[in-house]
């Protein structure tokens, strides 16, 4: 039965994966939004600020347990490393990823019921983290449909329960308990029924493929560290300078950073496959044209959400969030802004990494981190809200830009190999 549903026949044409890729895409980066309206309709301004501290700490550290490697190993169709590695490698980094949720919760300095929904999320991001392996090798395999498909259903099962549950208990700690118990229990029933079909699971720790995707996957997962840092810079200040109410206000805000990305990522995520075809065959001219069409999609999609945002965001947010948001356009719109520079450096950092010079990727995550450890605290001190917004713009455009020189010099470099390669065979 859960084949029949989850992996039809036919199910991995591109037309239908898209229609899968937008259903998910749009359930899974709206989840955050979901919860966090929920949160703030039902419990308040305060609550909605410690839910948002709680989902930042886990965004944080589940980049330890994600290592990155999703796009590295959905674009290894050539299958370098086994399934047996990438589950051995993930086991490493998921249990890294719980030791340091406990330093971090320790270290913390937090509140009682703060602790203890850091705790519950960092749990929750352990399963995603699982989650994410499974779905990555059904991408891998050509079936992104099937991983889709999980998404949607996990991620609605998830979401029903935590709301659920918050309205029978009013307690943001116990629906964050509930809610990571049923995605752990979705893990189980579906991805445990469909990843026999791909293979099976085994975890297989072969000391040389270990350290090579280690060493292959650190500039990755040191830049998505450090960009989850960056994105979420502000929130960090926000709590340190102002109440959790000043946060409840800025993360309804900072939710709709994500609208952007969300609807660039419905064409750009289901085509690492086809991209790393065409790059592995030596199509580079098709290649280079897709990335092209890609940011030009994120331009216009930019220009329709800040225009929509500018005459109806604020009313619409202040209806969803149960929140007085007045005076706070100027700050929706930047936070759009910013939201589509997120979008084009996802965008950018795919290229690279399909071109296999991650590498790359390191130097304008660490500038941009270093710059925005520096400024960030400075504008939210000053400007509260506004400075956060701010902040967040100038950091992903100065990221986008960096990348932008990188990858133009990486294709540079490809073509240049290519064309000694012609020469080459010619002679």
């Amino acid at each position: 039965m859960i084949r029949k549903i989850f992996m039809p026949e036919g199910g991995g044409e591109l037309k239908k994966t898209y229609l899968w890729t937008v259903l998910a895409g749009l359930l899974y980066a709206g989840s955050s939004f979901l919860m966090s309206m929920a949160v703030s309709n039902i419990l308040g301004a305060r609550q909605a600020g410690i839910f948002a501290i709680a989902m930042t700490v886990g965004n944080q550290l589940v980049t330890i347990g994600y290592y990155n490697m999703r796009t590295f190993q959905a674009s290894d169709v050539t299958e370098k490393y086994s399934f047996a590695d990438y589950c051995g490698f993930r086991a490493v980094t998921v249990t890294v990823m719980a030791a340091a949720g406990i330093v971090w919760i320790a270290a913390g300095g937090y509140e009682r019921e703060k602790a203890i929904a850091v705790g519950w999320m960092t749990l929750f991001k352990i399963f995603e983290a699982v989650s994410d392996l499974l779905e990555g090798r059904y991408q891998q395999k050509g079936r992104y449909d099937v991983s889709c498909r999980g998404v949607f259903v996990k991620t609605a099962l998830y979401l029903i329960c935590f709301v659920a549950v918050l309205l029978l208990t009013g307690n943001l700690q116990v629906s964050l308990a509930f809610m990571g118990i049923v995605y752990g229990v979705c893990i189980l029933i579906i991805d445990g029924s469909l990843i026999p079909y791909f293979g099976g699971i085994r975890i297989r720790f072969y000391a040389a493929a270990q350290k090579s995707l280690l060493i292959s996957c650190m500039p990755l997962f040191i830049n998505s560290f450090f960009m989850t840092y960056i994105v979420n810079a502000a929130k960090y200040s926000m709590e340190r300078y102002y109440s959790d109410d000043y946060l409840g206000i800025f993360n309804a805000l900072y939710m709709m950073a994500f609208v952007v990305n969300l609807f660039s990522s419905f064409v750009f995520k289901p085509l690492i496959e086809p991209l790393s075809v065409k790059f592995n065959g030596g199509d580079l001219k098709g290649f280079t044209a897709v990335v092209k069409r890609q940011a030009l999609i994120i331009v216009c999609i930019t220009a329709v959400c800040v225009t929509g945002a500018y005459f109806l965001g604020i009313p619409v947010l202040t209806w969803l969030f149960g929140i007085n948001l007045d005076g706070y356009r100027s700050a929706l719109c930047v936070i759009l802004a910013g939201g589509a520079f997120t979008a084009l450096y996802q965008l950018l950092q795919y290229g690279i990494v399909i071109m296999r010079h991650q590498a790359g990727c390191l130097a304008g995550c660490m500038v941009t981190a270093v710059l925005t450890f520096l400024f960030t605290p400075l504008l939210v001190r000053r400007f509260a809200v506004f400075g956060g917004a701010v902040s967040y713009f100038c950091s992903m455009a100065l990221m986008s830009a960096v990348l932008l020189i990188f990858f133009l010099y990486d294709l540079k470099v490809e073509k240049k190999a290519a064309q000694e390669e012609a020469e080459y065979e010619k002679e």
